[in-house]
């Protein structure tokens, strides 16, 4: 049974480095030969190396240290304290923040306690809306009544 695109695909970068088993490497060949949109992926994927391996290699300057690939980068021992005492403050922050909000929300309320409450019609502002942003009269659309 031939092999879908969806199942060579994760194996295309691998088959440009040369790096597939045996058996791996026959299901790709097989596939190649009938699929002309996997072997244009495969093209692109070598030009894409070529053009990666022709880059020049930079070096760093003599200043920085820079740890070998692989091997992650040493926190100095004061870098760890500046850290954490960095996220401590940003993390109190946050916390007086959120309480302040919560505060205000429990506290709010209504700003005028005999103020009575007023239905807006809609209807009128979407009309308003449109004759603004068409630029010209607009009949007013008919909005199906609410149900309570």
């Amino acid at each position: 049974m031939a092999d879908s695109c969806r199942d060579v695909e994760p194996l295309q970068s691998s088959w440009v480095d040369g790096e597939l088993r045996a058996g791996e490497r026959a299901r790709v060949a097989a596939h190649l030969q009938h699929c002309a949109r996997c072997r244009k992926d495969i093209h692109a994927l070598r030009v894409t190396r070529s053009m990666l391996a022709s880059l020049p290699a930079r070096v760093a300057p003599s200043g920085v240290a820079v740890p070998p690939i692989g091997v992650p980068a040493r926190i100095p021992p004061g870098g760890r304290a500046l850290r954490r005492a960095a996220v401590r403050a940003l993390a109190g922050a946050a916390a007086v923040v959120v309480a302040v909000g919560v505060t205000a929300f429990a506290v709010g309320g209504d700003p005028t306690p005999g103020a009575r409450t007023v239905t807006v019609p809609v209807d009128v502002y979407v009309a308003e809306h449109l004759v603004r942003a068409v630029g010209g009269p607009v009949s007013t659309p008919v909005l199906p009544k609410a149900r309570r």
